[in-house]
């Protein structure tokens, strides 16, 4: 198994957001395996026709010297109902291929739709993404998330979201969230605070 994976958005042919990916994979290989890349993330990744269009996504796994990828046609999940989990020690700062923490971590959900992680006590991820809350004039992204998503750093150059700790005891300050990562941009709709769980 490849140790390490970029999951990225492709919209009707044409592979989004590869800069912030290829930066992502840069600093990860370079932590990881201790020399700069041999190879670029994207370089010589056709997109099939049958793949062109829609919304589609491109995963590409990788190791020190090599990578594979595969395209899968993409249908964003509608989230009603979310619930908060509790972890102490927990690292996901990677794209890490094995995420048997997450899966168990979902596995609490119960009847929701995801789960939303609180480690020791503050907010980070949700099993699959990044989260941004609305407080009324505002969008706001956990300082210190699981993983530091592709769509989160575009979002926070932008100006678009701000972070800031936040802590379980400050979701009563939102009033709407959204969850975010590569397929999951900006423009969905906001989920109401009271879909979150305890």
């Amino acid at each position: 198994m490849f140790p390490l994976f970029e999951s990225l958005c492709v919209l009707d042919g044409n592979i989004l957001h590869t800069e912030w990916h290829q930066l992502r994979f840069q600093q990860a290989y370079s932590t990881l395996f201790g020399k700069p890349p041999t190879f670029n993330l994207v370089d010589g990744i056709q997109v099939p026709k049958k793949f062109s269009q829609g919304k589609v996504k491109l995963k590409i796994s990788y190791d020190a010297a090599h990578k594979e990828h595969y395209f899968q046609h993409y249908k964003m999940q509608n989230i009603q109902q979310i619930q908060l989990v509790a972890v102490e020690n927990l690292d996901y700062t990677y794209k890490y291929s094995k995420r048997e923490n997450l899966e168990l971590l979902f596995a609490q959900r119960g009847h929701c739709d995801d789960v939303l992680i609180v480690r020791n006590g503050w907010i980070t991820d949700s099993s699959y993404a990044n989260v941004v809350f609305y407080d009324g004039a505002h969008w706001w992204t956990p300082a210190a998330p699981l993983l530091a998503g592709t769509c989160r750093a575009r979002l926070l150059s932008k100006g678009v979201i701000r972070e800031k700790p936040i802590h379980v005891k400050d979701l009563k300050l939102f009033n709407g969230l959204k969850l975010i990562n590569a397929l999951r941009d900006f423009d969905q709709p906001t989920i109401p605070i009271t879909s979150l769980l305890d």
